[in-house]
């Protein structure tokens, strides 16, 4: 999940504007998901859709652990095949998904079906901070950014490659669960 103090320093980094980032409150109680969500939206609306993208995918967690090894080994056995064909298997990684490979070059992953509780659709978030909030709620679908930063991580291990967050193209935090998780990335190089 993100933190204010982590989206701080990005957004530091970035060279964002003082006069933008003095009226965000990077101080508030970070256990507390309405501040999270409060500077996100702060962020729809002060900074482009590009900057918010870049600054939440930097957010991601959980980068560690099995997924991480498992994403590194896929990487050493499958990197003299083609791009696409990675792609492709990439699935056999456990909660990797299936991603959908784009007329573009760009490719999407979606993912849903999963429900915990949290919304009363047919998906649901799992992040353990967007569990704390309690029912009826709205998110920015920004906030998935971090989520998408966590993919990203894994996705660039796995596939060889350099990835940028393109879209967040739908969430169940603005939806109420009705629409999955879905990203897409554009592939850097």
């Amino acid at each position: 999940m993100p933190t204010l103090k982590k989206i701080r320093d990005t957004m530091k980094k970035q060279k964002i504007n003082s006069g933008i980032m003095e009226q965000m409150d990077f101080e508030a109680d970070c256990n507390n998901p309405h501040n999270i969500t409060s500077l996100i939206d702060k962020m729809d609306q002060l900074l482009t859709k590009e900057q918010c993208l870049f600054i939440m995918e930097k957010q991601g967690c959980c980068k560690g652990g099995q997924r991480d090894k498992d994403c590194k080994a896929f990487a050493l056995k499958h990197k003299d095949k083609p791009f696409s064909e990675k792609l492709a298997l990439i699935s056999s990684i456990q909660y990797m998904m299936s991603p959908y490979l784009n007329d573009d070059g760009t490719f999407t992953i979606t993912f849903g079906g999963y429900q915990n509780g949290v919304h009363s659709g047919k998906t649901t978030c799992s992040c353990g901070s967007i569990k704390k909030l309690k029912q009826p709620f709205s998110v920015s679908p920004t906030y998935c950014g971090c989520c998408a930063g966590h993919f990203l991580y894994h996705y660039q291990n796995a596939l060889g490659v350099k990835l940028k967050l393109k879209e967040i193209n739908s969430s169940p935090l603005n939806t109420n669960g009705e629409k999955p998780c879905s990203f897409t990335f554009e592939v850097l190089g």
